[in-house]
């Protein structure tokens, strides 16, 4: 059992859900689980919901907190949707979610006006990767599919890191190493200067985690010149497409 993950009982999943007759919602027929990652293993579940309530890696790239809002409004809203042909409650999983109260009462602290400030929120990310990493990869080592909402985009990075790790741990794939496809104004391929919710997919790349990178939408006027030959350089690895190129 991780300390850090708040695992989700019938009871609180039952507070979220709007009953209605002759219905029946998600959140009537989900599943849940007490013991992590053993009750997984033995889930016949497919997705599994997770949320990340942190805005940390959003301060730590300069940006506007309250990312960490998301999980609870969004978890409420699927679990009062109908289970039907298309999806049935039982196929879905609902973990709960990651603690993070200790480091967002460090990164509550600080001033994104310090240069000294900032690196330290790009430290406290480090921590985010780590626990959010770990859970990712015993979910996916468990054969389901990992369903995450919240925090920001640095999340990306212990996402595919644990995927990748989980993969190869359960013999899925040979070596480290996942595809991902992204639809995103940006690319989220900032140089590597401390983790932050601009460079996930820097840093996944980097280690190898990341073999082929194609983010689709991508505003012309959001990514710097630097990013884009990067993709141009890379062009059997890295694609993208333009938001303006659509229209």
């Amino acid at each position: 059992m991780l300390p850090y993950l708040i695992i989700y009982s019938p009871k609180d999943i039952a507070s979220f859900t709007r009953k209605r007759g002759s219905e029946i919602k998600l959140g009537q027929s989900v599943q849940t689980i007490v013991n992590f990652p053993e009750d997984l293993n033995n889930s016949s579940a497919k997705y599994v919901l997770l949320g990340l309530p942190e805005d940390i890696g959003v301060r730590a790239n300069y940006g506007r907190g309250g990312t960490q809002t998301a999980w609870k409004p969004a978890l409420e809203n699927i679990l009062n949707i109908q289970s039907n042909e298309f999806l049935k409650g039982a196929e879905l999983l609902v973990l709960g979610h990651v603690d993070f109260d200790d480091v967002m009462k460090k990164a509550d602290a600080l001033n994104q006006k310090t240069r000294d400030d900032i690196e330290y929120l790009r430290k406290l990310v480090e921590f985010v990767d780590a626990r959010v990493c770990e859970v990712v990869k015993l979910i996916v080592a468990a054969g389901k599919i990992p369903i995450i909402i919240g925090g920001g985009h640095n999340n990306a990075y212990p996402n595919i890191k644990g995927a990748s790790e989980g993969l190869k741990s359960s013999g899925k794939i040979a070596q480290k190493g996942i595809n991902v496809i992204n639809c995103d104004p940006h690319t989220d391929m900032r140089p590597l200067e401390g983790r932050h919710s601009g460079n996930g997919f820097s840093y996944a790349f980097e280690e190898n985690h990341l073999t082929k990178y194609a983010v689709l939408g991508i505003h012309e006027s959001y990514n710097t010149d630097s990013v884009l030959n990067k993709f141009a350089n890379d062009k059997e690895n890295l694609f993208y497409n333009t938001f303006e190129s659509i229209l």
